[in-house]
């Protein structure tokens, strides 16, 4: 069976090499590193603890309290446009505690075993893998509350790694690093750290060593049948699965689909700092700053800009993002960065991925949406992803994910 896959991203990637190694003839194409490229903006967590939705109960009067203290860890594009206004809405919506719940066994359900995936993948490959677990600080006793209660109903939800409950005291001798304004700490134990653009290269290693094909290449056109048209020429499939992250939307829409998928720009720099540099990844709790150690320096990503474009960060963004790390650190310090990134993840407004075959459009299949969590679900997406591709067979894992959630909801199914 002959197979594309439109964006080689770790989604993309990761269910190429899949699809190869159960004997398809896989094609990926990627237009390569550009702006809004998402994975090597990341912050490199794979992180099942993390698995909960973005909406829930209280989060709006949460956001909206950040919001006119100027702290809030997002921003939403200035101009309203129908698309942004009809996904706030939805997000909205999606903030049920019975929803919230529903998402959360969703997520872990389908990043389940994630952490040996990628201790397999190292075994395969060249990869930097941290096994620190994640601590989540806090300098409130509201972030220190809103992190145990995390723990708490992720756990209920079925959870299987292990938590630390620490005090300001124990979180610094868990990480020597912090400062004393830190008053406490949730440490997930069994998460994992990767740089993502070594497990991009390993992706693309075993996908050749498989038989597939990776081609530098944009689309323009897709047509039914399944012909691509592109940059370098026509391609021909059996089988198409979009996997190209925020871009999937125009792709779809050029067949009359739309889905509510929109860019949340993320940046990350990656600099060695001065002072006591952390060894743990931390979580910065109230300013929503992930902080991970990597060997040629700390990754410190942040920020999620809805509805605004990728593109370089400017350098207040910058300088307000280092700063907010300031009050966690005794004294280590950002310094000049040797990896500056600004990538878009593409956000549903439920959080929850889009996975699945696209209603009326047979040999059409969809994998994106996967938000902060690409690394963390990519393994498991590429999992049932493969029989869906080749043999049409819908695993359960993946009912929570399918378009229809949406295109049979009268906001979204008119082209």
């Amino acid at each position: 069976m002959r197979v594309l896959v439109i964006g080689g991203g770790v989604i993309g990637l990761w269910s190429a090499v899949g699809l190869a190694e159960a004997g398809a003839d896989v094609t990926v194409l990627d237009a390569g590193p550009q702006a809004g490229f998402a994975s090597p903006a990341a912050a490199g967590w794979v992180v099942p603890a993390l698995s909960a939705p973005l909406s829930g109960p209280g989060v709006l009067l949460h956001s909206a309290r950040q919001a006119l203290h100027r702290e809030a860890p997002f921003s939403v594009a200035p101009r309203l446009t129908s698309t942004l206004l009809r996904w706030i809405v939805g997000f909205v919506r999606s903030g049920s505690a019975q929803r919230y719940a529903a998402g959360l066994r969703a997520v872990l359900d389908l990043g389940a075993g994630c952490v040996d995936d990628f201790a397999r993948l190292q075994d395969r490959a060249d990869l930097e893998l941290r096994h620190t677990g994640l601590l989540m600080a806090a300098v409130t006793q509201a972030g220190l509350d809103e992190v145990a209660h995390l723990a708490e109903a992720t756990t209920a939800a079925g959870y299987k790694g292990g938590y630390d409950i620490l005090d300001g005291a124990a979180a610094r001798s868990r990480e020597p690093a912090l400062g004393p304004a830190v008053s406490g700490a949730v440490h997930a134990v069994d998460e994992v750290q990767v740089r993502p653009e070594q497990v991009l290269r390993a992706l693309q290693e075993q996908l050749v060593a498989a038989g597939g094909r990776l081609v530098n290449a944009t689309v323009s056109r897709l047509r039914p049948g399944w012909d691509v048209e592109t940059s370098v020429g026509r391609f021909s499939a059996d089988r198409l699965l979009l996997a190209a992250g925020a871009w999937t939307t125009e792709l779809l829409a050029v067949l009359g689909v739309r889905i509510p998928l929109l860019a949340a720009t993320g940046y990350s720099i990656t600099t060695r700092g001065t002072g006591l540099a952390p060894r743990v990844a931390v979580k910065l709790v109230e300013p929503s700053i992930a902080v991970t150690p990597f060997a040629d320096g700390v990754r410190v990503a942040a920020r999620l800009d809805l509805g605004r474009s990728g593109g370089p960060i400017t350098e207040r963004r910058l300088a307000t993002i280092l700063d907010r790390t300031t009050p966690y650190f005794a004294d280590w310090r950002p310094g000049s960065s040797t990896a500056t990134f600004a990538g878009m993840r593409p956000a549903t407004p439920d959080s929850l991925p889009l996975i699945g075959a696209v209603p009326g459009r047979s040999g059409l299949y969809v994998a994106t949406g996967h938000g902060m969590l690409g690394l963390t679900l990519a393994p498991g997406t590429a999992r049932h992803v493969v029989p869906l591709v080749l043999d049409d067979v819908r695993s359960p894992e993946l009912r929570p994910f399918a378009l229809e959630r949406y295109l049979l909801s009268g906001a979204w199914r008119r082209p």
